[in-house]
C-alpha cells in the first residue's frame, strides 16, 4: 500500500469547499499506557485465579461442566494479560487520521469516526518517553459522584503532536 492509498477514504466524507490540513498514522511502539499500572495486575491475578480454576475442575473430574465453565474465563484472562496488546498494535496498523478544515475524521479498522471543528470537546496533550504524543479529547461525564472528565476520542501517539495541535487550531470553526 502506497501512502496515499490509506487516506483516500476520507475523499467521501468531504464536503465542497474542504481541504486536508493534516493527515497522519499512529508510530509503532509506546503500548503502554498509565492505565497498565492497574490492568496488569489485574489480568494477572484474573488469569491465574481462572487457569487454577480449570486444573481443579480437570482434576476432580466431577463435573465436565464446571471444566467448561472455565474456558471462556481462561481466554478473557489471556486476552487481558497478553491478547490485547497484539489487538492494539494490530488497531494501530490499520488507523488512519486526517484533519481537514471542518472535521476530523479517523479511521480505525472498517470504522470511521468523524468529529466536527466547531464541537470539539478540550484537549490534553501528553508527550510520551519515546518523543511522540497523544491528543486526548475530553468531555464532562455525569456519574452518581457529580462530574467528572472522560476520554471522548484521541488522535494517539503521532510523530509530531505539535503539527496536529497547529492544524485543530488552524480549523474553520
Amino acid at each position: 500500500m502506497n501512502d496515499l492509498e490509506g487516506y483516500e477514504f476520507c475523499r467521501n466524507y468531504m464536503t465542497d469547499g474542504e481541504y486536508i490540513l493534516w493527515k497522519g498514522r499512529p508510530e509503532k511502539g509506546n503500548l503502554f499506557t498509565g492505565q497498565e499500572v492497574v490492568m496488569l495486575p489485574f489480568s494477572l491475578l484474573w488469569l491465574a485465579f481462572s487457569v487454577y480454576w480449570e486444573m481443579t475442575a480437570i482434576r476432580s473430574a466431577d463435573s465436565w461442566f464446571m471444566v467448561l465453565w472455565g474456558i471462556p474465563f481462561v481466554a478473557i484472562g489471556i486476552y487481558l494479560f497478553v491478547g490485547r496488546f497484539f489487538m492494539t498494535a494490530y488497531l494501530r496498523n490499520r488507523t488512519f487520521y486526517v484533519i481537514t478544515n471542518k472535521k476530523i475524521i479517523i479511521r480505525r479498522g472498517s470504522r470511521i469516526q468523524m468529529h466536527d471543528g466547531r464541537n470539539l470537546p478540550s484537549a490534553e496533550i501528553v508527550v510520551h518517553k519515546n518523543g511522540c504524543g497523544t491528543l486526548k479529547f475530553g468531555q464532562m461525564v455525569y456519574t452518581r459522584n457529580g462530574y467528572r472528565n472522560g476520554t471522548a476520542f484521541m488522535i494517539e501517539n503521532v510523530a509530531d503532536v505539535t503539527q496536529v495541535q497547529n492544524a485543530i487550531d488552524s480549523m474553520d470553526r
